[in-house]
């Protein structure tokens, strides 16, 4: 509204030519086989332990993360799962 008042019946001109309201025109780059390529931002940081370094496999980790996933440097997903008073990062 403030903005109508302001800029009178150029507000539908400007709204119609704003870059931010535009869909995009380009697709998807596919794979070879069919599906969608995997992008930058499909991969995922490496969970940190509590010195700092990324998880490994078989790895003890805090009960806090009990169930939840994290990722090694190499992108591979884990769990925490096993025992609950002394649980690993394993393989879902």
């Amino acid at each position: 509204m403030l903005l109508r008042r302001l800029l009178g019946p150029a507000v539908p001109l400007l709204l119609a030519a704003s870059p931010l309201l535009v869909a995009p025109t380009a697709s998807a780059a596919t794979h070879p086989s069919g599906s969608v390529a995997p992008t930058a931002f499909d991969r995922h940081a490496c969970t940190r332990t509590s010195s700092g370094s990324c998880i490994r496999g078989g790895q003890l980790c805090p009960k806090s993360k009990y169930h939840k996933s994290g990722w090694d440097a190499k992108g591979r997903r884990y769990v925490c799962k096993g025992s609950r008073t002394h649980p690993h990062w394993m393989k879902p």
